[in-house]
């Protein structure tokens, strides 16, 4: 589809595990306050139709989606391993995300991702790290995974030789997009926070984010897990990627395209973080929550199936 859709256009790409959506909507916000006009195609939040030779896209590596694509540029956020229930095997990941740098002409990389120095970089490969983020520019957008995110695009800015005045107004202006530390609302002292984050990197940013944005206010954490095969995959890493968080609900896994495997729930997953509770029913959740949640406190919902309405939910609950 993209060999169509990318004809004759100046193709940017955005990949990699994490970020890739807020990225893409940075760039599309800053060439767009650039006056360069551009098609922007935001995966499946929403997409915008430009006049110009630019074309924005968020570059998704699942099931290889992202060799459809011949970038002029592409920003790399980072590289972790995810989907294990298509890519089987780290190696296997790597070998996609290297095809897809092969055919990429020109690429922006975060350096501190460490498993990026295991693809072969082409020479000309433009790197960019948090530690050049400027400490004059003010994010609405918490957290630090959001200055790596508008690293890279100040990198793009500068290969593009936009003016910094551009760049600068468009990072301060952002507001972030749905379902990425969504705040939903203040009821009581309780403020709802709603992301799709299905990972325990993107679990541990959100969290840190947070208690730099709310410091001193108690975080609840309701997570939603995101197919069997990726939590079994992560496991370990789950404990460490909460231990900020006050208090951990886990509820049922969502399925999605997998198949309940019949030997491993919410509940294993539970039992690895210590504190945790699990439980299963957004229904049962709802119903702790209000009975136990004091003011002020952040409830911070994390998933990528039916979390959103839950977090909704929530809300109206308290």
């Amino acid at each position: 589809m993209g060999k169509y859709l990318h004809k004759d256009k100046f193709v940017i790409c955005v990949a990699g595990t994490h970020g890739k959506s807020t990225t893409t909507a940075m760039v599309g916000e800053l060439l767009t306050q650039s006056k360069l006009d551009p098609t922007i195609e935001l995966g499946a939040s929403g997409h915008r139709i430009g006049k110009s030779k630019y074309f924005v896209t968020e570059a998704d590596e699942y099931y290889g989606n992202f060799l459809h694509y011949r970038p002029n540029i592409a920003i790399l956020n980072n590289i972790e391993f995810d989907h294990p229930e298509y890519f089987k095997t780290l190696d296997n990941m790597l070998d996609i995300f290297q095809k897809f740098v092969d055919q990429t002409d020109l690429l922006i990389y975060n350096t501190d991702s460490p498993l990026i120095h295991k693809l072969k970089l082409p020479n000309n490969s433009i790197p960019y790290s948090i530690s050049e983020f400027p400490k004059d520019l003010i994010l609405k957008v918490p957290g630090d995974h959001n200055k790596t995110n508008a690293m890279g695009v100040i990198k793009l800015a500068g290969l593009l030789k936009l003016l910094k005045s551009d760049y600068v107004k468009t990072l301060e202006n952002f507001q972030g997009i749905d379902r990425r530390l969504q705040e939903l609302g203040t009821v009581n002292g309780i403020t709802v926070i709603d992301d799709y984050a299905n990972h325990p990197t993107a679990f541990l940013n959100n969290i840190k984010a947070l208690r730099e944005k709310y410091s001193g206010k108690p975080i609840w954490v309701v997570i939603e897990p995101h197919t069997f095969s990726r939590l079994r995959a992560v496991l370990a890493d789950l404990a460490p990627a909460l231990k900020d968080a006050d208090h951990v609900i886990i509820s049922k896994i969502f399925a999605s395209r997998e198949t309940d495997p019949g030997d491993f729930s919410g509940s294993d997953i539970a039992e690895v973080i210590p504190g945790a509770l699990y439980i299963p029913e957004f229904s049962d959740i709802i119903r702790h929550l209000t009975l136990n949640i004091k003011h002020p406190s952040v409830v911070l919902v994390m998933g990528s199936g039916n979390s959103d309405k839950l977090a909704r939910e929530i809300l109206h609950k308290l």
